[in-house]
């Protein structure tokens, strides 16, 4: 068996995501992931509120690719959520720091080879 400092980095994230996954989520939320019991609305939400704290994108996607109608829920959930907030504008140069700001975390993340357009 590899010690963790012996894996790659792509097995050293997998590994890290199964983990997170085991420990942070619920035996419920963990049977519905694992499709042993339906995945009702409030384990969807709270499945994906554990994705998006924890980073676990994949699984993220993967759920709302496998529960289209409970994603159409939960997006009409938070469009009622936020109707009502009144983003502020931002200017030329704001908006250029934001998006020097993005490519920064980006390159950091995945590497100088990225570039941004």
């Amino acid at each position: 068996m590899k010690k963790y400092d012996e894996l790659f980095n792509k097995e050293k994230h997998n590994f890290e995501e199964f983990l997170i996954t085991t420990f942070k989520f619920s035996e419920d939320e963990l049977a519905a992931i694992d499709k042993q019991k339906p995945m009702t609305m409030e384990l969807f939400s709270s499945c994906l509120a554990k994705c998006t704290e924890w980073g676990l994108y994949k699984l993220f996607e993967r759920l709302l690719d496998e529960y289209p109608d409970l994603m159409d829920k939960y997006v009409k959930a938070i469009d009622e959520d936020i109707k009502d907030v009144v983003l502020p504008e931002r200017t030329p140069e704001e908006e250029e720091e934001s998006w020097d700001r993005l490519c920064e975390r980006i390159k950091n993340e995945y590497g100088d080879d990225l570039t941004c357009e």
